[in-house]
């Protein structure tokens, strides 16, 4: 009896607690956004409105320990993340968020661009003291920093989860331009970390006894002037990485890759990823060791846009979403397993194929279902007064015409109809269309046309049927020749 009331008890609280949370408003309830997180408690959101945000109280925000979220109105939406802006403005001493309050994977920074800032460690973020956050959806980018221009983790008990992020464009002036890594613990999930720059580690720099975990990431386009414009790994820094693309990165040496002892021996386990190694592009010195996993393949991703060379030999205004050729589609881990919130960098779903993809993105290929359509009448006058038109769908295979989403219905993508109609009885759908927009549509159309009616279903998957008829060009004008008499005969124009 005493453990039934006190499970009910625990109920009560957790209920009550969940209820009491609040959802506080920038700027409409606090004018900055560290005002919002001093006033709130854990549970609550702080929801920041699409805007640019800087100065005081909007940078160097600290979530002061409290298991809250920070976001913007929509984070998977790239729109209002990237319209959701907090701008240190390249003050100096400045950057967006510091977590050194013991912050849990329950305080929570989501879907907000964080830009220009500028210090001595984490130009973007820094994060130490045996703090672990959740940074997910976030666009971190023109941030500077002596060690981590991006990003920097340090502690032995602090062990950050970044999601979906985009590290993009961020320089160090030692090591690490877009992730430092000192003795922490960080995990990169479904990232990418591109065209950033350092003298060494254009995108991530890692040493003192640690272990960083990076999966489902793409790393390409960084650069160095010393070494690893991707990755540099010494000194204990024990990376592991699963799924990822390395490839493209720029450096004196060790252009993708630079594993070395430094003081401790170092360990680096590679497995299902796609990377170029070479001699010049994978260096490891003779105390470390890299441990060449299952799945590893060496050629070129064949992004959507490999951008061009800065001035830093960094890659600028590339797209790194993969072609359909991609060799790494569906080349990752075969045992992958999905969690209910695993998803690529455009929040799609993961393992879309026989198996997931290699890199940041996952290419999802979406085949188009055939409809039998069958449009009436078979001969369009164009010179009638008809009102209406008529197209019959039939989805080809087992699927059910009611799955149909009918307000994406249209003939030829341009003309939508005024009335559909679902006939469960045989399966078809008829949709009608005003006779005066297809005319219009069709006024310079004469013979054989073929005509397109397509759409979605309501789970997004598009269908598509197509059926010729038969056009009546319009009749040519009749003009009058008067003589000067005043007495007049028709013309009529003659085809060729």
């Amino acid at each position: 009896m005493k453990n039934t009331k006190l499970t009910i008890c625990l109920f009560l609280v957790v209920l009550t607690g969940s209820a009491n949370a609040q959802v506080l408003t920038v700027p409409t309830d606090y004018s900055t956004i560290q005002a919002a997180i001093d006033a709130g408690v854990d549970g609550d959101t702080v929801m920041v409105t699409p805007g640019t945000y800087s100065g005081s109280g909007n940078r160097n925000i600290n979530l002061l320990g409290k298991a809250i979220t920070v976001q913007s109105t929509d984070p998977a939406n790239p729109g209002i993340v990237s319209t959701t802006v907090i701008d240190c403005q390249g003050s100096p001493s400045t950057r967006g968020f510091i977590f050194n309050s013991q912050e849990t994977i329950d305080s929570k920074v989501m879907g907000l661009t964080i830009k220009n800032g500028n210090n001595f460690k984490g130009g973007g973020i820094y994060c130490y003291n045996d703090s672990s956050p959740t940074i997910s959806n976030c666009v971190v980018t023109a941030n500077s920093a002596v060690f981590g221009g991006g990003l920097a983790v340090e502690g032995a008990n602090s062990f950050p989860l970044i999601t979906n992020c985009q590290i993009i464009g961020n320089s160090a002036l030692a090591g690490g331009g877009g992730v430092y890594c000192n003795g922490s613990n960080p995990t990169i999930v479904s990232s990418l970390v591109c065209g950033n720059f350092a003298p060494r580690g254009g995108a991530f720099y890692g040493h003192n006894v640690c272990t960083p975990v990076i999966n489902n990431s793409t790393i390409s386009g960084n650069a160095a002037t010393v070494s690893a414009g991707g990755l540099c790994c010494y000194g204990g820094c024990d990376l592991s990485m699963e799924n990822c693309i390395v490839w493209d990165n720029s450096a004196f040496s060790a252009s993708d890759l630079f594993v070395a002892g430094l003081g401790a021996p170092t360990t680096v386990d590679i497995s299902y990823c796609d990377i170029y190694n070479s001699a010049e592009s994978v260096v490891c010195d003779s105390t470390s060791t890299i441990n060449w996993g299952q799945g590893n393949i060496d050629a070129d991703p064949n992004f959507i846009d490999d951008g061009i060379l800065g001035p830093r030999n960094e890659r600028v205004g590339a797209d790194y979403h993969l072609n359909e050729g991609s060799p790494c589609i569906d080349a990752g881990d075969p045992c992958f397993v999905t969690e209910a919130d695993s998803t690529d960098i455009d929040g799609q779903e993961r393992l879309s194929g026989a198996a997931v993809d290699i890199g940041a993105d996952e290419v999802v290929i979406i085949n188009t279902i055939l409809a039998d359509v069958r449009i009436m009448p078979k001969t369009l006058n164009l010179n009638s007064r008809g009102r209406w038109m008529l197209a019959a769908i039939r989805l080809e295979g087992d699927y059910d015409i009611k799955a149909i989403d009918v307000d994406s219905i249209t003939l030829n993508s341009q003309i939508r109809p005024v009335l559909v109609r679902a006939f469960g009885r045989w399966n078809k759908l008829f949709a009608v269309f005003k006779r005066s927009e297809v005319q219009e549509m069709l006024s310079d159309s004469e013979g054989s046309v073929l005509l397109t009616v397509g759409g979605n279903l309501e789970d997004g998957t598009p269908f598509e049927g197509r059926d010729t008829i038969k056009v009546v060009a319009r009749k040519k004008k009749v003009g009058r020749l008067c003589n000067k008499f005043g007495k007049c005969k028709k013309l009529r124009v003659r085809k060729k």
